[in-house]
């Protein structure tokens, strides 16, 4: 399976790509880890939230309990 990769621009406009690690639906809302391409080790967590017309946006997570959440079911080493 190869691996899935999305690319965002910085506050600087300059272009990184993510490789896709995990993707994890706990509590009835989507997850998903990623790291940059050239520092897998840096993984950052995301919540995966969808509007009326089901356009999705990505909003980093910052709470301890749900990072927690998303690390006891994760098969990733943090």
């Amino acid at each position: 399976m190869s691996e899935k990769i999305m690319a965002f621009n910085d506050e600087n406009g300059k272009r990184i790509e993510y490789a896709i690690l995990e993707q994890k639906l706990i509590c009835g809302k989507e997850y998903v880890a990623m790291a940059p391409v050239k520092d897998k080790s840096h993984i950052e967590i995301y919540k995966i939230n969808f509007d009326k017309d089901w356009n999705e946006t990505l909003s980093e997570v910052d709470s301890e309990t749900e990072i927690n959440m998303f690390k006891q079911v994760s098969s990733l080493k943090f």
